[in-house]
């Protein structure tokens, strides 16, 4: 069994609903009755609270901006040690996280890490993700969430990822030849969960393939 699960694409690509339809998924073909999600976001403000001199970020729009990059990367270390804890039989641990440099992202990562993952790539158009994070980003106005992408960097720092380079540009078999991981792309730009479902079903079929 292959714990971990990389569950990566740009915010607004529907990686919650993603995650809550596998955990059905799995526990009806007898894979896995046991889930976790670890989601970047929450370490990161752990570190925050630690950089208590503003060193590392600033202070920005009721939320925080990173100012020293080596933090992000410093996240997906914690997350390598944090995950191995809560492994366990009959469990997938769920790993969420959003890059414009995946490449470089994975270098973060043992090896034991890597060769006992797999990636699940949710492609969606980047308007699309701009417009579903706006739409979020609106509703909460009046108390802001700072786990939201400003729109801003959503426009900078998640307009282009490699991953959807190398997808777009040779297919997903170059993907599978120019990574370190196991991956899978799931294509999530037309909307409905009936299509999401099947097009999740060929996941769980890939997943119980590399097993």
């Amino acid at each position: 069994m292959l714990p971990f699960i990389l569950l990566l694409g740009r915010p607004g690509s529907g990686k919650s609903a993603i995650y809550k339809l596998l955990q059905t998924k799995f526990k009806d073909n007898g894979i896995a009755d046991k889930f976790e999600r670890i989601d970047d976001f929450p370490i990161l403000k752990e570190l925050i609270e630690q950089d208590t001199e503003e060193k590392r970020h600033i202070k920005k729009d009721g939320g925080f901006a990173v100012t020293d990059w080596t933090l992000i990367d410093e996240v997906l270390q914690v997350i390598d040690k944090r995950a191995f804890e809560k492994v366990e039989d009959g469990k997938i641990v769920f790993i969420e996280f959003a890059r414009a440099d995946y490449k470089s992202a994975f270098k973060n990562f043992s090896d034991n890490f890597l060769k006992n993952s797999i990636i699940l790539y949710v492609f969606v158009e980047f308007d699309k993700c701009l417009q579903r994070n706006e739409e979020r980003f609106k509703k909460a106005k009046d108390k802001l969430d700072d786990h939201i992408v400003p729109p801003d960097l959503m426009k900078t720092y998640y307009k282009d990822d490699d991953i959807e380079k190398i997808y777009l540009e040779k297919g997903e078999e170059a993907l599978k030849s120019e990574l370190p991981i196991r991956i899978f792309v799931l294509n999530n730009n037309v909307e409905g969960l009936d299509l999401l479902s099947r097009n999740l079903d060929e996941f769980v079929e890939y997943y119980k393939n590399q097993i």
